[in-house]
């Protein structure tokens, strides 16, 4: 068992015997952004710097660097790694711009559009997704629809669901329940539930119980993709509608509603978390 410089700690990653490459330590920092493990980030990090390499130097290290801090909350380590990096892909932008959705710096994320374009690195789909997000946290209304447009205008990326999703969201944190709902039912792409999940939701937050109570009902009558084995309404869906009812004290259609959900022998699955102790 080894230690690390950085921190001094024993590891089960610093084992004797093959020694781990870039791309094993890449791995490794993954699997910390994943977990939120920043001390075991932390750890990787300082191991990576005393017998590797020195992470700014090398581009994937830096980019799982960048992720791993900014997912486990340390945004401004995140960002200090990402401008000591003397090279940067465009897996790097992404990740500090999703950092910084993550974190609710919705400008910041904005910015990092125009610097790519100076450095020559040119967006992908998933830039954009994280870029949306940042937009959706921050309430960048305006910002988030002219950025949603310019994907296809002015960088000619076809948008994905995944943005469409984004803006529907941006849409209804915002208030904007009617023009949310109206640019779901108008996409050229047919919306999935998680579409309209997030409608639903929106509705709820602002008190819009008609358009939650039609939402829910859109929701439940979802029919499974094709050669699917997902069913895409879930036990929560309908306890979703059912909290609907229950705001506006229709207590009748609560259990039509729980009534059907039992004849459907639909479950809600048990939600679960975990807490790490540093002893």
């Amino acid at each position: 068992m080894g230690t690390c410089s950085h921190c001094q700690c024993s590891s089960p990653y610093f084992t004797a015997g093959q020694n781990p490459t870039d791309t094993t330590m890449v791995c490794v920092l993954s699997a910390c952004s994943q977990s939120g493990e920043l001390y075991s980030g932390d750890c990787v990090n300082g191991f990576i710097e005393k017998t590797i390499c020195r992470p700014e130097g090398d581009v994937f290290i830096g980019t799982g660097l960048v992720d791993m801090y900014a997912k486990c909350g340390h945004i401004d380590s995140a960002l200090c790694t990402f401008r000591l990096m003397s090279v940067k892909n465009v897996l790097t932008w992404t990740a500090m711009g999703a950092g910084l959705a993550l974190h609710g710096r919705g400008k910041e994320a904005l910015e990092l559009l125009d610097a790519m374009g100076d450095f020559g690195i040119k967006p992908n789909p998933v830039t954009f997704t994280s870029l949306l997000s940042a937009c959706c946290h921050a309430g960048l209304v305006e910002e988030g629809l002219k950025l949603f447009h310019n994907t296809r205008n002015t960088i000619g990326i076809e948008p994905h669901i995944q943005h469409y999703g984004c803006i529907a969201d941006l849409l209804g944190r915002a208030g904007y329940i009617n023009e949310a709902n109206d640019f779901i039912i108008e996409m050229p792409i047919r919306p999935d539930a998680i579409l309209w999940r997030s409608s639903l939701s929106a509705c709820n937050v602002h008190g819009d119980l008609a358009m939650a109570e039609k939402v829910g009902k859109i929701l439940l009558q979802l029919e499974p993709p094709k050669n699917s084995l997902h069913v895409p309404v879930t036990g929560e869906d309908y306890i979703a509608l059912s909290n609907v009812y229950a705001s506006a004290g229709r207590w009748r259609q609560v259990e039509m509603v729980r009534k059907k959900m039992k004849s459907k022998r639909v479950e809600t699955k048990p939600g679960g978390s975990f807490i790490q102790t540093i002893g």
